[in-house]
């Protein structure tokens, strides 16, 4: 008898190990997925916004979200150091652009694309060093294909 509460509490336990598993792959693999959406996005804004289109640069992004999506460990780190230096050349760049600003109006514009573009790589850098739930879900992903 006791055995089977042992039993049955064991049970319940592992049960709520597995769910509380299940649940922290999902929100990696929403955030991950995330990240590699806003990228494309970002890239597609940024092609708007240059009216430059070069195919093989938006090829090789495509192809690095995908390989985010599936778990390539250089490729998370390939969009850490990406995030870092974004956000190194914001904060270099940006006395020059606020002095722009003041000159001239549509500068602002630039200026706000570009402290967007930081604000995010700076969240993508933070969500991809320290999140638990996106080392999970990245790790998951590896072993699968190993």
């Amino acid at each position: 008898m006791e055995e089977e509460v042992f039993n049955e509490k064991q049970q319940a336990e592992l049960e709520e190990f597995e769910e509380s598993q299940r649940r922290s792959y999902e929100s990696g693999k929403r955030l991950v997925y995330l990240i590699a959406g806003l990228n494309l996005l970002l890239d597609i804004v940024s092609i708007f916004i240059s009216h430059d289109f070069k195919l093989f640069n938006f090829i090789i992004h495509c192809a690095l979200s995908i390989a985010l999506i599936y778990g390539v460990t250089w490729v998370r780190y390939l969009y850490i150091v990406s995030g870092i230096l974004t956000i190194w050349v914001t904060l270099i760049a940006l006395p020059e652009l606020v002095s722009l600003v003041q000159v001239s109006a549509g500068s602002g514009f630039y200026l706000l694309m570009l402290l967007l573009t930081a604000g995010y790589a700076l969240a993508m850098v933070i969500i991809l060093l320290f999140n638990k739930n996106v080392k999970e879900y990245l790790y998951r992903k590896k072993s699968e294909r190993q």
